[in-house]
């Protein structure tokens, strides 16, 4: 809860693994919690926050606190696994566009 708002929020009961092609083998650990794909509420019924495409938007939001990646590099990311997900490519194509316009921008963080 959130002040006095419910917030929904999925928490991985198991390792989430992807192999990406853009960005490699991705593991997202155990208890990481996720709100599913950040879309305003009036798109609902179109743009579910828990859709098909959920592992991609956990993987995206995985991305956004650990800046493994580059946001445009999260983006497409976020993009391959939807398709992987066997999300339509029109519905790709909007959600992939509305985080990279509107989705948060960071820089990878390098740890060597």
């Amino acid at each position: 809860m959130r002040g006095n708002k419910f917030i929904r929020v999925v928490i991985l009961d198991n390792d989430l693994l992807y192999q990406s092609d853009i960005a490699g083998y991705i593991i997202v650990p155990v208890g990481f919690a996720s709100d599913g794909a950040s879309v305003p509420r009036f798109l609902w019924s179109a743009f579910p926050p828990f859709g098909k495409y959920l592992k991609a938007a956990i993987v995206h939001d995985w991305f956004c606190v650990t800046h493994q990646v580059d946001s445009i590099t999260a983006a497409k990311v976020f993009r391959e696994a939807m398709q992987v997900c066997g999300v339509p490519r029109w519905k790709c194509r909007c959600m992939y566009l509305a985080v990279r316009i509107t989705g948060p921008k960071f820089q990878k963080i390098d740890k060597s």
